[in-house]
């Protein structure tokens, strides 16, 4: 029974950003609930193509927290975490100055 419950392994692997980080904030934090919200940072849902060392790449929705959203513009690479299956649970595994770093087209030109 321990196959039927037992944890998936969870993989690394780049994901491209497929959907404005930005916009998907601002459509969730135009919802009544969060006119005044004092719980946990909202998770968001973020559309990413992932593409794994070892298999072809897919679609799925990154899970992210509402702070690091802001730096998700399409077409940005970010480090995520995934378990395979049907339906890959995908979530970021990559700090601000990591995502800064590889994406310079974040960065202001002076």
């Amino acid at each position: 029974m321990n196959f039927l419950f037992g944890k998936r392994e969870e993989k690394q692997a780049m994901a491209e950003i497929l959907e404005d980080g930005r916009e998907v904030m601002n459509r969730e934090m135009a919802k009544a609930k969060y006119n005044e919200y004092q719980g946990a940072e909202p998770m968001l849902g973020v559309k990413v193509r992932v593409q794994p060392n070892d298999n072809p790449p897919f679609e799925a929705l990154m899970k992210v927290g509402m702070t690091k959203s802001l730096l998700l513009l399409q077409g940005v690479l970010v480090k995520v975490k995934y378990q395979e299956g049907k339906n890959p649970k995908v979530e970021l595994d990559d700090d601000n100055q990591s995502i800064l770093e590889r994406n310079a087209s974040l960065l202001k030109k002076e």
